[in-house]
């Protein structure tokens, strides 16, 4: 079960605790603890947020020694379907908390250890994966072009028996905050379809896209499966949104086989 967990340096994140019993991180930072500024403020994982990298790779230091990891190796994230894996013969050049090393993909997998994975958020959803049987984990960014794209059917292909995984879907942004147009609609419905379009009154169309996500991977065959049920739009002095900010930073999602 996910749980807000207090680490070193004023950094929180939610992290699985029966699965680092069992040698699995699941981890999805806050954004308190960090030495980012302004909208940045205080612990911005995004390198690409327009925040100085200096400062998001001092960031990046931080959480990773909260977790208890040596570093992470994150995707440079275009909204797509594309899954890269990661493992230990090539892990070593791509630790670089100072970079998105691996290039255009919105899905990473680890199939070793000490080979910790992340993808940065700010209201996409973060989904991990996690097969222990097969000790295999993904870290996934979902947002409403990438689940339209595929990205769950994508990354659910890295992974041998579905039924296997178990699923824990980060916080995001809820539907309350997340107006969208017909055009939104239409591409997410056409992979997901509509149960989780919110259409009443005379606000614009509404979507869900975390019961998205979750309805998807129940339909390809994932049974195992937990959600935060945070808006990241919600608790803006706890996460950061696009949506609730324009400008801001990124927190992650960061796992790891131990």
């Amino acid at each position: 079960m996910l749980r807000p967990i207090a680490l070193e340096d004023g950094i929180s994140a939610l992290v699985d605790v029966s699965l680092r019993q069992r040698g699995v991180l699941v981890a999805f930072t806050e954004r308190g603890g960090g030495v980012s500024s302004g909208p940045f403020s205080a612990l911005n994982l995004g390198m690409r947020s327009g925040d100085d990298r200096a400062l998001v790779a001092e960031n990046r230091r931080r959480a990773c020694a909260a977790l208890g990891i040596p570093a992470f190796v994150a995707a440079h994230q275009f909204h797509g379907s594309v899954v890269r894996s990661v493992g230990p013969a090539d892990a070593g050049a791509r630790f670089d908390l100072g970079d998105d090393v691996v290039s255009g993909a919105d899905a990473l997998v680890a199939g070793a250890s000490g080979v910790p994975i992340a993808v940065t958020v700010a209201d996409c959803v973060p989904l991990a994966l996690v097969d222990m049987a097969a000790r295999r984990v993904a870290a996934v960014h979902a947002g409403w072009r990438g689940v339209a794209a595929g990205i769950l059917r994508s990354a659910l292909a890295a992974f041998e028996d579905p039924a296997r995984i178990e699923a824990l879907i980060g916080p995001a942004v809820g539907p309350d905050h997340y107006e969208v147009g017909p055009e939104v609609v239409e591409a997410v419905s056409a992979e997901a379809g509509r149960a989780c379009v919110v259409e009443d009154g005379p606000r614009k169309p509404r979507l869900d896209l975390p019961a998205t996500v979750e309805r998807m991977l129940r339909q390809l065959g994932v049974a195992h499966l937990q959600r935060s049920n945070l808006c990241t739009a919600c608790e803006p002095g706890r996460f950061y949104s696009y949506r609730g900010e324009g400008r801001t930073g990124r927190q992650a999602l960061i796992a790891a086989l131990l």
